[in-house]
């Protein structure tokens, strides 16, 4: 068997990531011994919640290892929910490797005495208010461009970076949609959790989980190297 060809079997898969060259193995046991992050009271997801992570990574040649997504939980008045998130290079990558991808501008919208205003990138005087952000992708198929705006205040939750700098995040949400939309095929379905309407606790850091991934000692995970079988 080739290293791109994908197997799964009880919950593992092998397959070659986006953009990489060599071949990773990723089990559900892996996933929930290194990649999940608990919700705050310490509930764990369902092996089924797991076994979709896991099918996602395979689906769309995500590298969990190198952050490309995460399983991430909370707490709710209903019980605990886990979300399947990316980060923002997963998305940026979905473009990246495409050979219709023609470019990307994003910006913020300023509310300003002359009316909204679109201005690039996500720096802002102070004085000034952004009240949106956007975002245009274009490919070279296609005649039009893809273009999202969103109201700023509509995702602020008012934590972390959104409380910091929410200029910042409002473009990187309009990015995300916008790339979901302009290829569907590759990063449809896909979130960042900065657009999730729950603030998720922060990732569990993975850099055991990666260098595991060249020290495997059980066989559950581990790159396949060219050659190796």
């Amino acid at each position: 068997m080739s290293e791109t060809q994908l197997t799964v079997k009880q919950g593992e898969t092998s397959f070659v990531p986006l953009g990489e060259s060599e071949a990773i193995r990723i089990s559900a046991d892996i996933i929930r011994r290194q990649m999940i992050t608990p919700t705050a009271s310490g509930k764990e997801p369902s092996n089924k919640e797991i076994l979709d992570l896991v099918m996602l990574c395979r689906a769309r040649k995500l590298n969990p290892f190198t952050g490309d997504v995460f399983l991430v939980g909370y707490d709710t008045r209903g019980g605990a929910k886990f979300n399947i998130i990316v980060s923002h290079m997963a998305l940026l990558k979905r473009a990246e490797h495409s050979e219709k991808f023609d470019g990307m501008e994003s910006g913020l919208i300023l509310e300003t005495e002359n009316g909204r205003v679109e201005t690039q990138g996500d720096y802002i005087e102070p004085g000034q208010k952004a009240v949106g952000a956007w975002a245009r992708v274009h490919r070279k198929d296609q005649r039009v461009a893809t273009y999202r705006s969103l109201n700023i205040s509509r995702y602020d939750k008012q934590v972390g970076l959104w409380r910091e700098n929410p200029e910042m995040m409002g473009v990187k949400c309009a990015e995300a949609d916008a790339l979901r939309s302009a290829f569907p095929s590759s990063a449809g379905g896909l979130y960042l959790s900065e657009e999730m309407p729950e603030q998720p606790r922060p990732v569990r850091n993975i850099t055991r989980a990666a260098q595991e991934q060249e020290t495997d000692d059980d066989g559950d995970l581990g790159p396949q190297k060219k050659g190796k079988k």
